[in-house]
């Protein structure tokens, strides 16, 4: 059988992952506290946000924009695709950062999703190069770069922060891959303060 190698989408913002399938993941905040921040509140959102981080471009933001305009219900249609697929994709991230085997039906949810975008590829006019079209792209974007993400022996390690309340996922490109927090000015030194007050009680008790 053969196989074929993806190469995963330019990279985006640091801050949210370096991917784009991780800036998706990492669109729910705090997503081990009670109370998890929802960053995509409508179909809109979801490709501004993808747009901001660098994902999509400014061109694919305003056709997806009008064609959402134009078709609201398959704008919500696509939404609930995107935030499924998006699920999934951390529950399956989650899995392999801590090298485990994920879940057969997340890998279903990835497998559904990336056949679907690469079955509507089509080759545009102008550059001649592989191009879709639709309020799917975001899902078939993100889906097509996790499977590069996770495909790629090349591709630096995945890891998940392990702040109490975060769960932030990322690629490490550090030079040492030594990478720990999703931020150390904010996970890091929350759990530095923390082992700071344990040790002082320790000590007073």
């Amino acid at each position: 059988m053969l196989s074929v190698e993806l190469r995963p989408a330019r990279p985006v913002a640091h801050a949210l992952g370096g991917r784009l399938c991780l800036a998706l993941v990492n669109s729910v905040l705090w997503r081990r506290s009670a109370e998890p921040v929802e960053r995509i509140g409508g179909y809109g959102a979801l490709a501004g946000y993808l747009r901001d981080a660098g994902g999509l471009d400014d061109a694919v933001l305003t056709a997806l924009e009008a064609e959402a305009a134009a078709d609201p219900a398959g704008a919500r249609a696509a939404l609930e695709r995107a935030l499924t697929l998006r699920e999934a994709l951390f529950r399956l991230f989650s899995a392999v950062a801590a090298g485990a085997d994920p879940d057969a039906a997340d890998v279903a949810v990835l497998d559904r999703s990336f056949r679907a975008g690469m079955s509507r590829l089509r080759i545009g006019p102008g550059a001649l190069r592989p191009v879709w079209t639709g309020l799917d792209v975001p899902s078939w974007e993100a889906a097509a770069d996790a499977v590069a993400v996770l495909g790629s022996p090349a591709a630096p390690p995945l890891k998940q922060c392990p702040g109490e309340t975060c769960g932030w996922l990322f690629v490490d490109e550090s030079r040492n891959h030594s990478r720990q927090w999703c931020d150390s000015r904010m996970c890091g030194n929350r759990a530095r303060a923390r082992r700071h007050y344990r040790k002082q009680r320790e000590q007073v008790g």
